[in-house]
């Protein structure tokens, strides 16, 4: 009995010292809270911010590619805009404990060859990949152009890297003299506000992931079906972002 009443003087009196366990203890327990009140607020969440979370991604990528097309010199050319059969715009922000290492999200569209029309907005994300943000960026929105039929492989299922798989180069801007749009032949053309690319200059960049999760709660429907099933169409905003791109599209 003494000795278990020694044993808890000694236990307490410990805790009165200035480098005592009782700050590590109180950090746990504050980390518990933490996560326990990060869980509790996640399932409390209305169902429906998830969905106003993709509307709003739909939003940015509308608005991020008018930036990108606002800056006088480093547009996109009108020309290759109306060319292209697809279109994936990226915000990639790069990752703080990997170097040259890069995530991100975003959206991709195709158009229809027979009618012109843009399908409904899908939702992609990007793999472990390299697009101009070693220079100090830490963001960057980054635009690639799908030029062909070998450039929609990447939005048509399978694993497949951009600049590896299928051939990527940095495209050419639009500074005011005319471009001859007949000699590119490259499938994707890849543009970054982050800058960093060269015109002509191979890339390689990545895979491109449907986010599925995001497709089915949006729409109810895997990422191939918005894309290339005309019954999926876009909603307010989808239909604003696809009104962007016609709007920076050559007539």
């Amino acid at each position: 009995m003494a000795r278990r009443q020694m044993i808890t003087c000694l236990f307490f009196s410990s805790l009165m010292k200035p480098n005592a366990i009782l700050p590590r203890i109180l950090s746990v327990v504050l980390l518990a809270g933490m996560v326990l009140f990060t869980a509790s607020s996640m399932q409390a969440a209305p169902f429906g911010n998830t969905t106003t979370k993709l509307s709003q991604r739909l939003q940015r990528s509308a608005d991020r590619f008018a930036a990108m097309q606002s800056v006088p010199g480093k547009r996109i050319p009108p020309q290759l805009i109306a060319r292209a059969r697809g279109i994936i715009i990226i915000h990639k922000l790069k990752a703080g404990f990997i170097i040259g290492g890069e995530a991100g999200n975003g959206v991709a569209m195709v158009r229809n060859p027979r009618t012109g029309q843009w399908s409904a907005p899908a939702f992609v994300s990007s793999a472990a990949g390299s697009w101009g943000l070693q220079i100090g960026a830490k963001e960057s929105t980054v635009v690639m152009l799908l030029m062909n039929e070998a450039g929609l492989k990447p939005l048509q299922g399978g694993s497949l890297n951009i600049g590896v798989n299928v051939a990527a180069t940095a495209g050419p801007l639009d500074e005011g003299a005319g471009i001859n749009t007949a000699t590119i032949s490259a499938p994707i053309l890849v543009y970054s506000s982050g800058g960093g690319l060269f015109a002509g200059a191979a890339i390689q960049g990545g895979g491109i992931i449907p986010a599925e999760k995001s497709n089915g709660l949006y729409y109810g429907r895997i990422m191939n079906d918005v894309l290339f099933d005309p019954a999926v169409q876009p909603d307010p905003w989808g239909q604003r972002l696809i009104q962007t791109i016609y709007n920076f599209s050559a007539r």
